[in-house]
């Protein structure tokens, strides 16, 4: 079983509403067998969505037909504990390097940290 790598992406990372950010993974260097997840601790008063792109050569960003958004409608209030925290398991499609972008979808400003897990 190949080990677990995990990285945190977003510290306190401050989106403004109707904003994003992003944080891009190369994952050749993290030898992916192809599970992923995606731990987040929300703050603020806003919405979230978690979605992620994938690309072969660090130019070209593509949201795969098919793809699903990690989470949508993430508030303070969601998550098991409804405490603004969760984690989410994803499945991308093969590639060389993967981007997560966080949105504040409504209209308020939120605060993310997240940390992604790769085997």
């Amino acid at each position: 079983m190949a080990a677990i790598s995990v990285l945190q992406i977003f510290n306190a990372e401050e989106i403004a509403k109707n904003a994003n950010a992003s944080f891009d993974v190369n994952l050749e260097r993290m030898n992916a067998e192809g599970f992923f997840s995606l731990q987040i601790t929300l703050t603020g008063t806003g919405t979230a969505k978690g979605e992620y792109l994938v690309s072969n050569n660090k130019v070209n960003w593509v949201e795969p037909t098919g793809a699903s958004d990690i989470f949508d409608g993430f508030t303070v209030a969601s998550g098991p504990g409804t405490d603004g925290k969760d984690i989410f398991s994803f499945e991308p499609e093969l590639s060389a390097h993967l981007r997560i972008k966080i949105t504040e979808a409504d209209v308020n400003p939120i605060v993310v940290s997240a940390w992604l897990a790769v085997q």
